[in-house]
């Protein structure tokens, strides 16, 4: 195979067991789907809550049930809805339709999952607000569905406090016309980790909207998405999905699922683990990953040292634990031509406080960060939830024109294995920044699509100017600026070269290449000669090759020629700079105080000396004449003892 091929398929090798997981398993889930009714779908309606795992698979375990019959005495209007700010499950009763009850339950997120070890008879809260469905967002805060109008498709959407039933703030909710639900009391809603808002609500037939613009305005939208075959009184997120479920309680208990990102509503299937749904909510661990290259410098013609970022983030609704990232730089790009490797967390972007491993090298040893760390997840404004690392490292025998593709790959964990409930859930990185951690907004970072290796590759061509121009910046002084593609991956230096007729070309200077990355340059060119000067920027590679710009010129109407002497009174040398550049010869000639000339030269530069060592010491005339200009300066020499 060529090696183009090989260093793809061992960077693929990173991730490839992710994307078996997904295609071997099409509906295998990370999410945890709690479900609140009865152990069994029959007309017992035990009243039970279920932490079930692997969802939407053909095999979905029953973790736990968790008995509720001392506390509700049927599964009537009663939700369930998980809280990420404490991670902990609230169930909320409001059968007497005057007050609701709530119970909060530790289910032991996010080291181990199953039910509480006693479950209070008594509930946690009691207050008159009575709420019609409830949600958790990822800030802790509690949104509910309240006084709704058939006629006009309106009704309110209250932020809540769950512990004293305070409403916070409410706003309007608009249902769009024509798909107006029927009712408000048969239903449930759902929030992603990332925040968007889902509901199923009305009967016969009941309908899946999403809810728009309900955190950032005064007031909020529902968008129709599809209407649902059956009636579907639960609906929950897990990973991508919407899972919406009900029953007809007569021993018929099912749901659908709905890809997010596609828009597709499945088939009929069975409610899982044969519970009978009332109302769904889930705990969803999510980790995503990006890689970018942020810094190429070139060390020699193969050699270049290389900064990468990568971005780590809790993106679900429950702390992770045992996270870390991996990055097998030597599956990218051979083993033996990895060194000098560092990491370091960029300045501000490690609030959680990880530990970075100092014995990763990029080959033997790839684990970024120490194993068992926490990482939490997203609540308020915290920016505890994800950290920046800089991977610095140098790469040899780097080949024109190969491809070398590299990945990383975050890793985090909650449940336990004691209790065969852990849940391992990793991201194989992305190329780009944390914007390109989740491009569809699904809340599922881990879709094949979105987990693309970062590429880097050299292709040693001359640089490409982007443009070129000159400007005047006094009446002898002109600015030349140019912008380049970068990075400038074979480039040497820079030659600045001036002619009056744009045929006849010098050089007027050089600039060394030391920064591949640097995009912009300038120089200053100074004793202009008199009329239209053009400028044009030779660059040239390391190994001879050249390219030209375009030539970019600038017009100098001053036409007097002015000149310094210095020093005055001489000693060895006077020195005589030209305000102009000459456009042709120079005439110098050095008569003594009698008239007698004793010295004289003839040039074409703006700066040049004359040697007046063997002069006596006394005044004496400069004469120097250019064209039909002829200036005169009266000079001393003294030398010194």
């Amino acid at each position: 195979m060529s090696q183009t091929t090989r260093y793809f398929k061992n960077s693929f090798a990173i991730f490839f067991p992710i994307l078996f997981l997904l295609f071997g398993n099409l509906y295998a889930q990370h999410s945890v789907l709690i479900n609140f009714g009865s152990n069994t779908c029959n007309t017992s309606f035990t009243p039970s809550f279920s932490l079930i795992q692997n969802p939407l698979s053909t095999n979905p375990v029953l973790l736990s049930n968790c008995d509720m019959s001392q506390q509700q005495s049927d599964i009537f209007a009663v939700f369930v809805a998980y809280n990420p700010k404490n991670n902990k499950v609230y169930i909320a009763d409001i059968r007497s339709g005057v007050d609701t009850k709530i119970w909060v339950l530790d289910v032991g997120l996010p080291n181990s999952i199953g039910c509480p070890i006693n479950i209070p008879v008594t509930p946690t809260y009691s207050y008159s607000y009575v709420s019609n469905n409830f949600e958790f967002d990822n800030n802790g805060d509690l949104w509910s569905f309240s006084n709704y109008n058939a006629a006009t498709g309106q009704c309110n959407l209250d932020k809540f406090e769950v512990t004293t039933g305070q409403v916070i703030n409410t706003r309007i909710l608009q249902f769009p016309t024509g798909n107006f639900p029927n009712t408000i009391n048969s239903g449930d809603l759902c929030i992603l980790p990332n925040g968007r808002m889902f509901a199923t609500l009305g009967a016969g037939p009941s309908r899946l909207y999403e809810i728009t613009n309900y955190n950032t305005t005064s007031s909020a939208s529902a968008t129709f998405l599809t209407t649902l075959p059956k009636d579907c009184y639960g609906i929950a997120y897990l990973n991508g999905i919407l899972e919406v479920s009900g029953n007809d309680f007569n021993g018929s208990c099912y749901f659908f699922d709905y890809d997010i990102s596609s828009g597709v509503l499945g088939t009929e299937k069975p409610f899982q683990v044969n519970n009978s749904p009332i109302d769904n909510t889930s705990f969803s661990p999510s980790v995503g990953c990006t890689k970018r290259l942020l810094n190429v410098t070139r060390v020699n013609r193969a050699t270049y040292d290389l900064t990468y970022e990568i971005h780590i983030e809790n993106m679900g609704n429950v702390v992770l634990n045992n996270v870390t990232v991996t990055d097998d730089l030597g599956a990218a790009f051979g083993p033996a031509n990895i060194s000098n490797v560092h990491t370091q967390f960029v300045t501000g972007n490690n609030n959680v406080g990880l530990i970075l491993n100092p014995l990763f090298n990029g080959t033997t040893v790839t684990s970024v960060l120490f194993d068992d760390q926490y990482l939490p997840n997203k609540i308020l404004n915290n920016n505890n939830y994800y950290a920046n690392i800089l991977v610095n490292c140098r790469v040899t025998n780097i080949q024109d024109g190969l491809t070398y593709y590299n990945s990383a790959t975050a890793i985090g964990k909650i449940g336990s294995s004691v209790n065969n409930t852990s849940i391992i859930i990793s991201d194989s990185s992305n190329n780009g920044d944390n914007n390109a951690i989740d491009p569809n907004y699904n809340g599922n970072p881990t879709e094949y699509a979105e987990n693309i290796p970062t590429p880097f590759s050299i292709t040693l061509l001359p640089v490409k100017f982007i443009d070129v121009v000159a400007s005047m910046t006094n009446k002898t002084t002109s600015l030349i600026k140019w912008n380049v593609a970068i990075p400038m991956l074979n480039s040497h230096y820079f030659t600045i070269e001036y002619s009056t007729n744009a045929i006849n070309w010098s050089t007027v200077d050089t600039i060394q290449i030391t920064n591949l990355n640097q995009p912009q340059f300038s120089y200053t060119h100074f004793n202009l000669p008199y009329g239209k000067i053009f400028y044009r920027i030779k660059e040239t590679d390391l190994d001879g090759r050249y390219d030209y710009s375009k030539i970019a010129s600038v017009r100098n109407e001053n036409k007097n020629i002015t000149y310094e002497a210095y020093p005055n009174p001489a000693d060895q040398y006077l020195f005589i700079n030209s305000s102009h550049l000459p456009s042709n010869k120079i005439s110098v000639e050095v008569f003594d105080a009698i008239g007698k000339r004793v010295s004289n030269l003839n040039t074409e530069t703006s700066r040049f000396f004359i040697n007046t060592s063997g002069l006596a010491e006394g005044i004496y005339m400069l004469k120097i004449k250019q064209e039909n200009t002829v200036e005169y300066r009266k000079i001393y020499v003294k030398h010194n003892p």
